[in-house]
C-alpha cells in the first residue's frame, strides 16, 4: 500500500461518497439553475429571494445540531435531510409561483442543513480531536469533487433548467443509499464522549444544559449568547463578514458573469467548475497545513484569496476591459479555491474555539453561513437591479477586508494566551 493509499484508508469513510452527491446538488446544479429559471422569469431581484430563501432554511442549523445533541439521533436526521432535498429539488422545476419557489428552497436549506450539520458531528463527536482536521479536510475533498461534477452538470442542463433540478432531486436517492453505509453509531463514540454522555455532562467543554421546561430553554439560549462575546464569537463574526462577501458573488453567479462581462451561463458553469475542480485538491492539505501553523492562520490565507479575486473582477467591471471575457473568470476561480481551505480551516477552528456541545458550536457557524448568504443573496439582487452589479462587487471586497480585522484579533488573543501559559510561541494556536 503506497503512503497516499494509506493516508486516504485512514481518514475516509464509506459514507463520503453519499455526501459527495449532496455537494453536486448543493453547491453544483442548484446554484446555477435556480437563479437562470427565476431570473428568466421574474429578474435578479426575484432571484435574490428566492436564492435568500435556500439560506435561511439553513438558519435551522443550530437547531437541528442541538437536536442531535439531545437525542443523539444523527443518523436520522442525515437520512431525513436527503429525503426533503430531494422531494423540493425535484418539484422545483414544476412552477412558475414566486411563494412556492421560496418554499421549496426554504426546505432544501433545511435539508442541507441538517445533513451538513451532522456530517460534521460524525467526525467531531465519534474521532479523537488529533484526527479532526485531516478528516474535515477529506469530507470536504468528497463534497468539493460532488460540486465541481454538479456544475459540470449544470451547464450541460442549463438549456432545460426545469429537467436538470428534476434531475438533481433524483440524485439524492443514490446519495442517501451511500451515504448510509459506515455512518458512525452511538456504540462508535469515542471513550471520553461516551463517558460524558453517560455521565449527563461534558466536563471538557463546560456543558450548555438541556431542558424541556420553557426556562431551561431560555437559559441555554442565554448561555449560548454570552459565547458569541467570547474568542469563538469574534470568529463566527468573522465567519459572517468573509459569508457575505463570498455569497455576494456566489449567488447570482451566472446572472453576475452574463450581464457585467457577457460570459452565457454555459460557459460560466464550466469556469466555476474548473475552479471547484482545483479546490478539491487543496481540501485535504488544507486540513494537514491547519494542524502544522493554525487553524486561524489557514482561514486568513483564504479570506485574503478572495480579496484578489473580487479586487481584480472589480477593476475589469468598471474598465469595461475587452479582456474581460477571459480575465474576469480567471480572477473568479480565485474564490472557490478559496472556498477549501475556508470551510476545512473554519470547522476545525470552530470546532476547536467553542467550549461548549459540538452540535450547536456547528450549528451556529453554519447558521453564520446561512445568514450571510441570506443577506447576501437579498443584497445582490436589489443592488444589482438598481445599481449594477458592479456595485456589488465593491461591497463584496470590503467586506472581505473588513473580516480579516476579528479573526486578526482571535488570532493575537490565542497566541498572547499560549504565550502566557506555556512559555512557547503558540503558533499551532492561530
Amino acid at each position: 500500500m503506497t503512503l497516499s493509499s494509506k493516508i486516504f484508508n485512514e481518514n475516509t469513510e464509506k459514507w463520503y461518497s453519499g455526501y459527495a452527491f449532496q455537494g453536486a446538488v448543493v453547491l453544483g446544479i442548484a446554484p446555477i439553475l435556480i437563479p437562470i429559471i427565476v431570473g428568466k422569469a421574474a429578474g435578479n431581484g426575484a432571484a435574490g429571494i428566492v436564492v435568500a430563501a435556500f439560506y435561511a432554511g439553513q438558519l435551522l442549523s443550530p437547531l437541528l445540531g442541538g437536536l442531535a445533541d439531545r437525542t443523539g439521533k444523527l443518523r436520522m436526521i442525515w437520512a431525513f435531510g436527503y429525503a426533503i432535498l430531494g422531494l423540493c429539488l425535484a418539484l422545483f422545476g414544476g412552477t412558475s409561483n414566486l411563494v412556492f419557489w421560496m418554499t421549496l428552497c426554504f426546505l432544501q436549506g433545511v435539508g442541507a442543513a441538517a445533513s451538513n450539520t451532522v456530517a460534521a458531528m460524525f467526525i467531531v463527536e465519534f474521532k479523537p480531536k488529533a484526527q479532526w482536521d485531516d478528516r474535515i479536510g477529506w469530507l470536504q475533498t468528497f463534497y468539493g469533487a460532488g460540486q465541481a461534477i454538479g456544475l459540470g452538470l449544470a451547464a450541460a442542463l442549463q438549456a432545460t433548467p426545469e429537467l436538470g433540478m428534476l434531475a438533481s432531486g433524483l440524485l439524492m436517492l443514490p446519495g442517501w443509499w451511500l451515504g448510509r453505509k459506515g455512518l458512525p453509531a452511538e456504540e462508535d463514540r469515542t471513550p471520553q464522549e461516551s463517558a460524558q454522555r453517560a455521565g449527563g455532562n461534558r466536563p471538557a467543554r463546560q456543558p450548555v444544559p438541556h431542558s424541556h421546561h420553557r426556562l431551561g430553554r431560555l437559559k441555554h439560549f442565554y448561555n449560548l449568547l454570552t459565547r458569541l462575546k467570547s474568542g469563538y464569537g469574534l470568529f463566527v463574526f468573522s465567519w459572517f463578514l468573509s459569508m457575505l462577501s463570498m455569497w455576494l458573488i456566489f449567488n447570482l453567479y451566472p446572472l453576475l458573469m452574463q450581464q457585467t462581462y457577457g460570459i452565457g451561463a454555459f460557459a460560466s458553469s464550466l469556469y466555476y467548475a474548473a475552479g471547484a475542480f482545483i479546490g478539491i485538491f487543496a481540501y485535504a492539505p488544507s486540513g494537514a497545513l491547519g494542524r502544522r501553523v493554525g487553524n486561524g492562520f489557514v482561514v486568513m490565507l483564504a479570506y485574503a484569496l478572495v480579496i484578489v479575486s473580487v479586487a481584480g473582477m472589480t477593476v475589469l467591471a468598471f474598465t469595461n476591459s475587452a479582456q474581460s471575457v477571459w480575465l474576469a473568470p480567471l480572477f473568479f476561480l480565485l474564490t472557490p479555491i478559496a472556498w477549501s481551505p475556508a470551510i476545512v480551516a473554519g470547522t476545525a477552528y470552530v470546532a476547536e474555539l467553542a467550549d461548549f456541545e459540538e452540535g450547536s458550536a456547528i450549528g451556529i457557524f453554519n447558521a453564520t453561513t446561512a445568514i450571510g448568504s441570506v443577506l447576501a443573496a437579498l443584497g445582490a439582487g436589489g443592488i444589482a437591479d438598481s445599481l449594477g452589479f458592479s456595485s456589488v462587487l465593491v461591497l463584496s471586497g470590503v467586506l472581505g477586508i473588513a473580516a480579516c480585522v476579528p479573526l486578526a484579533k482571535v488570532m493575537i488573543s490565542r497566541k498572547k494566551d499560549a504565550v502566557e501559559t506555556t512559555g512557547e510561541g503558540g503558533k499551532r494556536v492561530f
